[in-house]
């Protein structure tokens, strides 16, 4: 029933936990942190009955799942890494999933933090996700009888350009169980200038796609006076967004940007205030911890790593799993919303384009979450080292085979819109950058 930890969507467009939803994000934080730990009780006592994994991390950490679990308990488990996730693999599954979770569903993580990984779910976790994602759009005020559009890394190519891909509505019924406006779609496989023609062609409401792909489309706009008239707000998702985006995105179409923090693995995991820039967590569904260096829990205006818990995931539990961000916490928001605040987010941040010999620029995608199956590559981040040489610095298991290498080049240039010269340099770790942020795809142009 409505208010307790065991209401969750019956299904597919449920809209009774839309309506709940939206009441629960008006409980004060105490109430957010009373559910979180019923549902982290819940999932722990599985973890530990169904996973072998998570049982010897439990017991070694002293953690009784049967008792009344505290924040400060919870605290001792070690967090779960990208590279644990790798190499456990199917290890992290549960052997017993609830029947009534339904079937078992695959996410892959295309990997933007270098670090390709899959995740297993079910679809009751999946439909708690596609309710979230609704709430975005109710949370935005849109009109779900305009016209959506987004230009993103599209698997299908009859996104590709010129013509891009047509739908009759915005996406499946699960999202949004009700009559929608028609959506478009191109792949990022496009130039920017390709994109802004196509842009012009559809003159959206809505338009979404990835900050630096828009930083450079919103100034292709500008410059060139293309206009999108009915353009209401833009949404990103997928990487950092900064005061640059958004100040492009204003100079270009004067429109406001909202943002998504969210990862494939686990879904939304944080959304955009309705009434300021800074970041609601989707505390009903998803705890998120930001901790400091000794692990400690980050105060408002402190940095730290980023930790996030799906409360109902139970096909693969990830406890405290670290995805590789930054973030800040924000104090309680003037809003009213007792939800969390991310003041900004850091990490998963692209600092250029990819540049082909012709001058055009474009959104670089890599194919990375094929990685894994044709080579065991842990980490992975590509430069163009200049305007026709692209280097990919590779963290694997063990020496690959030329055969390997070879098949690895081939797949990779299959997504490029120019036939780059590709070499592999083999490293034992990639770090960060000055700023502590993780890139995939750096620019080494001589500026």
């Amino acid at each position: 029933m409505p208010g307790t930890v065991d209401f969750a969507p019956a299904g597919p467009g449920d809209l009774t936990f839309q309506k709940w939803l939206q009441e629960s994000q008006w409980w004060p934080s105490e109430r957010h942190v009373e559910h979180q730990l019923q549902l982290l009780t819940r999932l722990l006592v599985h973890a530990r009955r169904t996973v072998a994994f998570y049982r010897s991390r439990i017991d070694a950490a002293g953690v009784d799942p049967a008792s009344s679990l505290t924040l400060a308990e919870w605290r001792r488990l070690p967090a779960l890494t990208r590279r644990d996730l790798q190499q456990a693999g199917d290890g992290l599954a549960s052997a017993a999933v609830p029947s009534q979770h339904g079937a078992l569903l695959k996410n892959s993580s295309s990997g933007s933090t270098g670090a390709p990984v899959t995740v297993q779910g079910t679809v009751f976790d999946a439909c708690v996700f596609k309710s979230v994602n609704l709430r975005h759009f109710l949370w935005h005020r849109y009109d779900f009888s305009g016209r959506f559009v987004w230009i993103r890394h599209v698997h299908d190519r009859d996104a590709n350009y010129p013509a891009g891909a047509t739908y009759d509505r915005w996406g499946d019924t699960a999202i949004f169980p009700f009559a929608t406006g028609p959506a478009a779609a191109l792949s990022t496989r496009a130039s920017i200038s390709e994109q802004a023609e196509w842009l012009a062609r559809h003159d959206p409401d809505y338009l979404q796609s990835y900050p630096s792909n828009l930083l450079e489309l919103a100034r292709h706009c500008e410059r060139h006076g293309i206009e999108l008239p009915h353009l209401e707000h833009v949404t990103t998702l997928g990487e950092v967004v900064n005061a640059d985006v958004r100040e492009a995105v204003r100079q270009a179409w004067d429109v406001p940007l909202i943002d998504i923090y969210s990862a494939q693995e686990v879904g939304v995991i944080a959304d955009q205030c309705p009434a300021h820039e800074h970041y609601h967590v989707q505390a009903e569904t998803t705890l998120v911890e930001v901790v400091d260096a000794a692990g400690e829990p980050c105060a408002p205006g402190q940095v730290g790593r980023v930790l996030v818990t799906p409360l109902f995931n139970y096909a693969m539990p990830l406890l405290r799993y670290e995805l590789g961000d930054y973030a800040e916490v924000g104090p309680p928001c003037a809003c009213g919303r007792g939800l969390p605040v991310l003041k900004r987010i850091l990490g998963r941040e692209r600092n250029a384009l990819l540049v082909a010999p012709t001058g055009e620029r474009y959104w670089p995608a890599f194919g990375s979450r094929t990685f894994t199956s044709i080579a065991p590559i842990l980490q992975h981040q590509f430069a163009q080292k200049d305007a026709e040489w692209i280097e990919g610095r590779l963290v694997t298991e063990r020496p690959l085979t030329a055969a390997e290498e070879a098949q690895l080049r081939a797949h990779i240039q299959s997504r490029l819109p120019w036939p780059f010269r590709i070499t592999f340099a083999h490293c034992d770790e990639i770090p960060r950058n000055a700023g502590g942020k993780f890139e995939n795809f750096v620019s080494e142009l001589a500026r």
